[in-house]
């Protein structure tokens, strides 16, 4: 009886002990977090870390932020995403295409999702942010995009059934009348790299239909700012207006798919329009940029601040000032890669991104590693000088 008492009380300290495991950890890992002083010695060091994403994989993401019980839910299996979602994996592609020489590891990602003999999926995505990865692979000079047509064919009619049957592509069909600003930078700029690619025009209308439909409904038009997501149905705005990585997907929706039509000489009335949007909202969030060049996750209040949503809005910066020559942008997104530094661990890795939201209204409150925030500042560093 004593024997049984002793292994059920080593079992209670071990599961509890697994749980304290990562918040040890992450409290060993922001030890003299910043400390990297040099710019070269940071770039340095945040690209090794994604060259060890693309050789060795990129880390998962919870799907809920419950601290208690890990070990369970890893064996259930139902702790963690069974595959990084596609939208981190297209930015570590992203980083990998800035930095240049890393086709070994663009193709490894590329092998886990496609099968380059048939360029077809290995496994059929089901969520519309594979439109995102999808969007990178196309942009990847390392990449034949006639090898992996038969994927993008297959991405581009799954958008385009959703687009048919419901006026504009919902993020997710359980919430069909819901229509969420992180649409506009997961779908759109393939929507607009599909149509040049592979000749199929009707796919920018669909894109710039995404695109107008939220101008219209999910801004605000005092500030200018999006909300969350709206109801097609009554307008009516859902969620909050000015959370930090909202703002990110729209100012990425239209600075990628202004980027891709850049490549065309047509459109020019399409062009002009997209140009219009970022300069505008570039301006617009230039306002909301704390002195020390961070933005917050909600960008209205005193928050802390989302390391993803400004390394995302630095990459946005960096083109539209290189597109129209204004100095402003450069200088907001060098202060944001400044910042960026302060919060770079010591082994290279960018912390304090805030995790992913669990609904409308449900705002992640924890700060960790997610991989948009890394290799979005490198896209960025490797950009511009700082």
């Amino acid at each position: 009886m004593l024997i049984a008492i002793i292994i059920l009380l080593l079992i209670v300290v071990f599961i509890l002990c697994f749980d304290f495991l990562d918040i040890f950890l992450n409290w060993l890992g922001r030890i003299k977090i910043g400390s990297i002083s040099s710019d070269d010695e940071w770039k340095t060091a945040t690209v090794r870390v994604i060259d060890k994403w693309l050789n060795k994989g990129t880390p998962k993401l919870p799907l809920n932020e419950n601290e208690r019980f890990k070990l369970f839910r890893m064996i259930k299996n139902t702790g963690r995403v069974e595959s990084t979602a596609y939208w981190q994996e297209a930015s570590v592609v992203k980083a990998a295409s800035a930095i240049g020489d890393r086709d070994e590891g663009v193709f490894r990602i590329l092998d886990k999702y496609i099968d380059t003999i048939s360029g077809q999926w290995k496994a059929k995505p089901e969520r519309v942010d594979c439109a995102m990865l999808s969007y990178e692979f196309m942009c990847c000079d390392y990449i034949d995009n006639e090898t992996i047509k038969p994927a993008m064919d297959y991405v581009a009619k799954f958008l385009e059934n959703l687009y048919e049957e419901y006026g504009t592509v919902p993020y997710n069909t359980n919430a069909k009348d819901v229509r969420f600003v992180d649409t506009i930078g997961m779908i759109c700029p393939f929507l607009m790299k599909y149509a040049l690619t592979y000749n199929e025009p009707r796919f920018v209308d669909i894109a710039l239909d995404q695109i107008k439909e939220y101008r219209k409904y999910g801004f605000d038009k005092e500030t200018k700012i999006p909300c969350h997501c709206f109801n097609v149905q009554t307008k009516a705005p859902l969620g909050i207006y000015g959370w930090g990585r909202g703002c990110v997907w729209w100012a990425l929706g239209i600075t990628d798919s202004l980027k891709t039509l850049m490549e065309s000489n047509t459109y020019q009335i399409e062009k002009v329009t997209l140009l219009k949007h970022c300069i505008e909202f570039a301006a617009t969030m230039k306002k909301y940029q704390r002195d020390d060049g961070a933005f917050t996750r909600m960008i209205f209040t005193t928050s802390l601040e989302d390391s993803s949503a400004g390394a995302m809005l630095s990459y946005c910066f960096a083109y539209i000032a290189e597109l129209t020559d204004n100095d402003e942008f450069t200088d907001c997104s060098r202060k944001v890669l400044k910042h960026l530094k302060t919060c770079t661990r010591r082994n290279g890795v960018i912390d304090y991104a805030q995790g992913d939201t669990m609904g409308i209204g449900f705002y992640s409150n924890s700060l960790r590693v997610v991989p948009a925030a890394q290799s979005f500042a490198v896209a960025t560093a490797k950009k511009i000088e700082f």
